[in-house]
C-alpha cells in the first residue's frame, strides 16, 4: 500500500503541480478530501465521482485511494484521482450549456475508469465511445465496468478496440484523451464538432506536459487553455518508470 498524507494540518501537495493531494483509506474518504481541497466542485461530477469507486478500476498491488498514478500492463497508466478530476470538470463546463444526445469521446480508455465516470457524468442525456488499441486492456476494461456499472453497457458506454486515427465517425461534442499528444493534430480537431471540447495532455512524452482544454470554434479555429501541470506516457514500456518519477514529485 502506498504512503497515506500527513495530518490535516500539514496536508501534503504534489510537488509537481502543486494541489493539495486527496490520499484517503477508502473510497468515500477520496470523495470527501477532493471536494475538500477544491479539485470536485460542480454537483454534477460530485455525483459522477461518487457513484464511481476507483477500486474497481485498480488491480494488483496499487493503492486505488492513493492520489497518485497507477501503473497498468502493457505500458499504460490510470491517471491520479487529482488528474481525472480536473478533466472531469473541464468535461462538465460544456456539459452544463449543452442539451441532449451527447456524444462523448474516451481515448485511450485503459481501464475504463474516466469512461466510466463521464458514461455517469452525462446522466442520460448521451452516450459515450471508449476506444483502446489494446485488446486486452479492452477486454480488462469491460470486466471492469461491469462489476458496479453494467448498466451503462452499451447503451450509453461502448469500449471499442480501435486506433483514433483510424476512426470513421461523425464528429463529437466532447473528447478526453488520456494519452499525451505532442501537439493539436488535425485528427483531432476532425473529430470534434464546432463549439465542442477536448481535455488533453499536450507536451512531449518523455515530458512534462499541460493538461489542456481545446475549444473548438464556429469558424474553424481553437482555443487551448493550459490548466494542470502532469507527466503521462500511455504509449511506452517505459510508462511504470514514468509513474515512478511522478509519485516521487508528490
Amino acid at each position: 500500500m502506498g504512503a497515506r498524507p500527513p495530518s490535516a494540518s500539514e496536508v501534503a501537495r504534489c510537488r509537481f503541480c502543486g494541489v493539495l493531494l486527496s490520499s484517503a483509506e477508502s473510497h468515500e474518504e477520496l470523495c470527501l478530501r477532493l471536494k475538500e481541497h477544491g479539485l470536485l466542485h460542480s454537483p454534477e461530477a460530485i455525483a459522477a465521482y461518487a457513484s464511481v469507486d476507483r477500486g474497481d478500476f485498480i488491480l494488483g498491488d496499487s493503492d486505488p485511494y492513493l492520489d497518485a498514478a497507477a501503473v497498468m500492463g502493457f505500458g499504460a497508466q490510470v491517471s491520479a484521482p487529482h488528474v481525472h478530476c480536473a478533466a472531469l470538470e473541464l468535461i462538465q463546463e460544456k456539459v452544463s450549456a449543452m442539451g441532449e444526445g451527447l456524444r462523448v469521446l474516451d481515448l485511450g480508455s485503459g481501464s475504463g475508469c474516466m469512461a466510466t465516470l463521464l458514461a455517469r457524468l452525462l446522466q442520460g442525456r448521451g452516450r459515450v465511445v471508449a476506444l483502446e488499441h489494446i485488446q486486452e486492456l479492452v477486454e480488462e476494461a469491460k470486466q471492469n465496468v461491469a462489476k458496479h456499472h453494467a448498466d451503462l453497457m452499451p447503451s450509453s458506454l461502448e469500449i471499442l478496440c480501435e486506433d483514433a486515427l483510424s476512426l470513421k465517425a461523425e464528429p463529437f461534442d466532447l473528447i478526453h484523451c488520456g494519452a499525451a499528444l505532442s501537439q493539436v493534430d488535425d485528427w483531432l480537431l476532425k473529430l470534434l464538432k464546432p463549439n465542442g471540447r477536448a481535455v488533453a495532455p499536450l507536451g512531449p512524452t518523455d515530458a512534462p506536459q499541460w493538461l489542456c482544454s481545446i475549444d473548438m470554434l464556429e469558424d474553424g479555429r481553437y482555443e487551448v487553455t493550459q490548466h494542470l501541470r502532469l507527466i503521462l506516457n500511455m504509449d511506452s514500456d517505459e510508462a511504470a518508470a514514468k509513474v515512478r518519477v511522478y509519485n516521487s514529485w508528490q
